[in-house]
């Protein structure tokens, strides 16, 4: 078993040189499903990977960026933070899993002094010097908003959410349900399921929701893997009802459903610039010492339709 986890982990460790001779290295962390090793398989962190790459070239510092992607449970992810900054990074940018251990992890790690910046969801009490990200109760809340627009009052609607234990994923929901309270419409959420980022469970769970609840006909997906899998068992789930569906982002593996008009809309991330900020603020303070104009930058959300999108 140790010899598996030893292969795991080097299967999973990219390591990109952005100038000639790098005199930085820079640690990178996300987090992925036990059962689905590998970068290639999250086209979201891949975004804020490529944004961070692109941004670290244009420093006149040579900057390697390190890769790496954690199991999704406390412990992997703490020993992994703890490898990473036994390498030798001069910083760190990490997708955390919301957890005291990770948190005391990071906290260690920064009083080591290595800057930690997290990205895409928060982790309190960790001592990370800024998060990059969306602000998701607000992102919950603008697919609620949406939502009320398209669907009928007293709509029944069901929820897919990734990982309970992902404070981002947790926000959205809240935000969705709080807005929805104080919709005239009086749309209910009847149920949610956790898919754990898995297209397999995705599929399983919007089955089981409309079997269990059969008074559904409208899903929010509050993570952005697992979408697909779940689009695909709603397509195919043999009912003249008409579906309305509102997801997290937009990539080749979800257009299929834009376009056969199952999902109404996406609250698009800005992965891509949540990279390029992440790694800004975090070479800002290694290189230059100074310290983030802001604890806190939220990227801007925006509302992907059919009309708007190249499909």
């Amino acid at each position: 078993m140790p010899e598996q986890k030893k292969k795991q982990t080097v299967r999973t460790q990219i390591s990109t040189v952005v100038n000639d001779k790098p005199c930085g290295r820079i640690g990178v962390i996300f987090y992925t499903p036990s059962t689905s090793i590998g970068p290639s398989r999250d086209a979201f962190f891949n975004d804020v990977y490529n944004g961070i790459v692109m941004e670290a070239a244009r420093f006149d510092e040579h900057i390697e960026v390190v890769r790496h992607f954690s199991q999704m449970n406390a412990t992997d992810q703490s020993r992994d933070i703890e490898a990473m900054a036994k390498s030798g990074i001069k910083g760190l940018i990490v997708a955390p899993i919301a957890d005291p251990l990770v948190a005391e992890t990071l906290r260690k790690v920064s009083e080591k002094g290595i800057p930690v910046v997290t990205v895409h969801t928060d982790i309190e009490n960790s001592g990370r010097i800024a998060y990059v990200g969306t602000d998701p109760y607000k992102a919950g809340k603008a697919a609620a908003a949406q939502m009320c627009q398209i669907c009928d009052a007293d709509t029944e609607v069901g929820i897919v959410t990734g990982f309970r234990r992902i404070k981002v994923h947790e926000e959205r929901i809240r935000g969705f349900m709080d807005y929805l309270k104080d919709n005239p419409k009086n749309l209910t959420v009847d149920s949610i399921g956790e898919c754990r980022d898995e297209d397999y469970k995705a599929y399983e769970i919007v089955q089981k929701m409309k079997t269990d609840h059969p008074g559904i006909s409208a899903f929010f997906f509050a993570t952005t893997n697992g979408v697909y899998g779940g689009c695909r068992g709603i397509f195919t789930m043999t009912t003249r009802l008409k579906f309305h569906v509102i997801t997290l982002g937009v990539y080749d593996s979800t257009r299929e459903y834009i376009r056969k008009g199952l999902i109404d809309c996406a609250v698009y991330q800005n992965p891509l610039r949540q990279g390029i900020d992440a790694v800004r603020i975090l070479a800002d303070k290694v290189f230059e010492g100074r310290e983030p104009e802001n604890e806190i930058t939220y990227e801007e959300l925006a509302i992907k339709t059919p009309e708007c999108l190249y499909l």
